[in-house]
């Protein structure tokens, strides 16, 4: 199996999105925290830390983006 980074648009600065990605953003939540724990079982450290990076922007993103009074403005 390989364990692979996820999205690294997910750590950009610059990365836009709206509303109309939440189930995409679900899915990549959920399939992040499969990778993280894949890893973990490996000792894979480093990938570890990078998709926990990844899973801490998804949340922010779905966070903003579930939150009414800022959902107007896109990420």
């Amino acid at each position: 199996m390989i364990i692979k980074f996820r999205e690294a648009c997910l750590t950009c600065p610059m990365f836009l999105t709206t509303s109309e990605f939440l189930p995409q953003h679900h899915a990549q939540r959920h399939q992040t925290l499969e990778l993280i724990t894949a890893a973990e079982a490996r000792g894979h450290q480093r990938l570890v830390e990078m998709n926990r990076t990844v899973l801490s922007n998804l949340d922010t993103i779905i966070d903003t983006l579930e939150t009414p009074e800022t959902a107007e403005h896109a990420l």
